[in-house]
């Protein structure tokens, strides 16, 4: 199955944002990919007040997305949206739709570990305003079993485990990494979380400056189950399209019995 990576610059102005993502599933569409995938908050990024002016738009946007993927007969996960909180108008889920090809949504997967950090340039509480999921999430697609995750979530290797013993071997991961820890983190995570399960990585990142006025990464990664990248977008807005093997696994399991290996009495993974 051919997945296609999109990596954009994500701003205040949702018309233009729709406007190029939707010409991005245009050109996944022109190169045979089968599932189109977006960074996080890919549709808008804005200051605390233009969010919050958002929220209330996911039933209509998360429908439109729905429709797009109906017309191009593919499989789309547009990044992630603002799901709102029941009794909650200003806090939100951060949340990704798997939607399939001929419209339907397949599964939704709500971010379960926000991001906190205090660093030089920002510091970041995403409790604030994000509510945190509390479900694993898998889906069945094409043939192949996806599993999900959200940026910050990168960190935290129980979930990706937990993803692969689910039957996971495409984990997808949209996210809005900041220059300053995707320099320092990015690659070496997304490696580590392939390598340890074995599994394709499919993480495509934001670039340049969003709404919010951050400089976002880019450098969108697909990863093998060998550790081996298989594309990197630099910092320039595009798709790259890559393609999954079964052999390829196998070729890998066969080298390392790391599943056989692990040890749930000692170490269960949920």
């Amino acid at each position: 199955m051919k997945i296609a990576l999109a990596q954009i610059q994500s701003s205040e102005f949702l018309d233009s944002n729709l406007k190029k993502m939707k010409s991005f599933v245009q050109k996944a569409k022109e190169q045979g990919a089968r599932l189109v995938v977006f960074p996080e908050m890919a549709y808008f990024t804005a200051k605390r007040e233009g969010v919050e002016k958002i929220i209330s738009r996911y039933p209509e946007l998360s429908e439109m997305f729905q429709s797009w993927a109906k017309e191009f007969e593919l499989g789309l996960i547009p990044g992630t949206l603002r799901e709102p909180v029941v009794g909650e108008p200003k806090k939100f889920f951060n949340t990704l739709l798997m939607i399939g090809s001929d419209g339907q949504v397949l599964a939704k997967y709500r971010k379960i570990f926000r991001f906190k950090a205090n660093l030089p340039h920002h510091s970041y509480d995403e409790s604030r305003f994000c509510e945190a999921g509390h479900q694993i999430v898998t889906c069945e697609f094409e043939g192949w079993t996806l599993g999900f995750a959200i940026c910050y979530d990168l960190r935290f290797p129980e979930l990706f485990r937990s993803l692969r013993n689910r039957g996971a071997r495409a984990i997808i991961i949209p996210s809005a990494f900041t220059v300053p820890t995707g320099e320092a983190h990015w690659e070496v995570l997304l490696r580590s979380r392939a390598i340890e399960n074995q599994s394709y990585v499919i993480a495509p990142d934001q670039t340049s400056i969003s709404g919010e006025g951050l400089s976002q990464f880019g450098h969108s990664l697909a990863i093998d189950p060998w550790g081996q990248i298989l594309s990197c977008h630099k910092t320039e807005e595009g798709i790259s399209v890559i393609e999954l093997s079964r052999e390829r696994i196998e070729s890998v399991e066969s080298q390392i019995a790391l599943w056989q290996s692990r040890n749930e009495v000692l170490f269960p993974i949920a």
